[in-house]
C-alpha cells in the first residue's frame, strides 16, 4: 500500500491557523496605580532587578520608562483592550484557537472493491473506522457568538479514502455558573474533497486493477463539544460532531492510463465516493 500523506494545502491551512494565535492578549493595556494614587493605563514588562519596565501613550506618542517596584500600589494586566483602546477587555475569551484528534464511524453506501466476476464488494463494519483530525479558528463577538474557519482531515481503509473539509463556521457557547467551562455548539458549511487512491475496478477481460478517484463536494459539518477550563490561556475540549456531504460528480483520475484509446467502455464505479457520512468523537486542547 502506497504511503499516505496529507495533502500540501492542507498542511498549509494547519499551520496558517496554528500561526493565528490570539493576539487581543498581546496588544492588551494594563492598569496601574501608584502610591500617590496616581493612575496609568501601560503596558507593563516583566521586572529587571527592583524595576518594571513599561510602555504608554502620551499624546499619541508611544514612550517608555521603568518604575520601582515600591512606587507600585496596585496593577491589573490586560485590563484594557488596548493601548489605543481604553474599553474595559471583556471577561471572556475573544478568540479561540483548537485542535482535536480522535476516530468516528462512516454510515451509508461503502464499496471497497471488486470480484473477478465484476461485482462490487460492499465495506464491512470494520472497514467503516475513521481517523479524524482537525482545527478550528474562532473569533467571538460575544460571551455567546462567535465566526471562524474550521478545517479537518479523516482517513479510512489505511488511508486509501481521505476527506479533507474546510468551511466557515458559526459558534455558540452557553457558559457554567462560574463563567468558567462551557457548552460549545457549531455549525459550518463548506468544501468537503474525497480520494480513493486504490479503487479497485475491472476492464473488460482483464484482471481487477486499482484507479484513483476523486471527488469535490458541498458538505456540512455539526458539533456540539464541552469546554474545561484548565488555565487562563488553555482549556480541553471533547467534542462530538458529524460531517454530511453526497459527491455528485466522482471523476477518475488517470482515466487515460487506463484507457489510452478510449475505445474501451468506462469501468464501473457506483458505490465509489459515494459520501462523506460519519460521526466523529474527539478531544483536544484550544488556546485563547
Amino acid at each position: 500500500m502506497k504511503k499516505q500523506v496529507i495533502p500540501v494545502f492542507s498542511f498549509l491551512l494547519l499551520l496558517f491557523m496554528g500561526g493565528a494565535l490570539p493576539c487581543s492578549s498581546l496588544k492588551a493595556q494594563d492598569f496601574l496605580v501608584t502610591i500617590k494614587r496616581d493612575t496609568l493605563n501601560c503596558k507593563i514588562g516583566k521586572m529587571e532587578g527592583d524595576f518594571y519596565p513599561i510602555e504608554f501613550k502620551w499624546d499619541d506618542e508611544l514612550m517608555q520608562g521603568t518604575i520601582h517596584k515600591d512606587s507600585i500600589l496596585y496593577y491589573k494586566r490586560n485590563m484594557f483592550r488596548s493601548m489605543d483602546d481604553n474599553r474595559l477587555r471583556p471577561w471572556y475569551p475573544m478568540v479561540y484557537l483548537s485542535l482535536n484528534l480522535g476516530g468516528g464511524h462512516q454510515f451509508g453506501p461503502l464499496r471497497v472493491g471488486v470480484t473477478e466476476n465484476n461485482t462490487p464488494i460492499k465495506g464491512t463494519s470494520s472497514d467503516r473506522g475513521v481517523f479524524h483530525a482537525g482545527t478550528d479558528l474562532v473569533v467571538y463577538l460575544s460571551a455567546l457568538t462567535g465566526y471562524g474557519i474550521k478545517y479537518h482531515y479523516r482517513r479510512m481503509l489505511g488511508g486509501d479514502i481521505q476527506q479533507n473539509y474546510a468551511g466557515p463556521m458559526i459558534s455558540l457557547r452557553f457558559w457554567d455558573g462560574q463563567r468558567r467551562h462551557h457548552w460549545v455548539v457549531q455549525g459550518s458549511v463548506g468544501y468537503g474533497r474525497m480520494v480513493h487512491n486504490n479503487a479497485m475496478i475491472k476492464i473488460g477481460t482483464r484482471k481487477p486493477e486499482p484507479i484513483k478517484l476523486t471527488a469535490n463536494t458541498l458538505a456540512g459539518d455539526m458539533g456540539i463539544g464541552y469546554n474545561l477550563k484548565l488555565s487562563r490561556k488553555l482549556s480541553a475540549l471533547f467534542k462530538l460532531s458529524a460531517t454530511i456531504a453526497y459527491p455528485r460528480f466522482v471523476r477518475i483520475f488517470d482515466y487515460t492510463r487506463i484507457n489510452p484509446t478510449g475505445s474501451d467502455p468506462a469501468p464501473d464505479i457506483s458505490g465509489y465516493c459515494h459520501n462523506m457520512n460519519s460521526v466523529n468523537l474527539t478531544v483536544g486542547l484550544a488556546i485563547h
